[in-house]
């Protein structure tokens, strides 16, 4: 029951945490698109990454386990949404 409840609020939290990052890049794109082509490509990439896992994680969507699972699952995917919110937030 308890680990239920656990996996409901991190589900929450990566939902949020994942809406407040798109919300936050549709109104000021510039966060990313004001990067040179080197740094806006893997920040880019890092965002796909990040956004799709949060949301899949968030909606509860499941993968087949192998390594797919890996990286979009659990401990990546708060890794991915970590560094990319710190980026967003230091390019304020």
């Amino acid at each position: 029951m308890l680990e239920a409840s656990y996996r409901q609020g991190a589900r929450l939290l990566a939902l949020v945490a994942t809406s407040a990052m798109a919300l936050m890049l549709l109104l000021r794109p510039e966060i990313v698109s004001g990067l040179t082509f080197a740094w806006r490509l893997p920040l880019w990439l890092l965002g796909v990454w990040a956004l799709g896992a949060g949301f899949a994680h968030g909606a509860g969507l499941t993968v087949r386990p192998g390594p797919l699972r890996r990286w979009l699952g659990p401990p990546w995917c708060w890794v991915a949404l970590g560094v990319f919110g710190v980026l967003l937030l230091l390019r304020l």
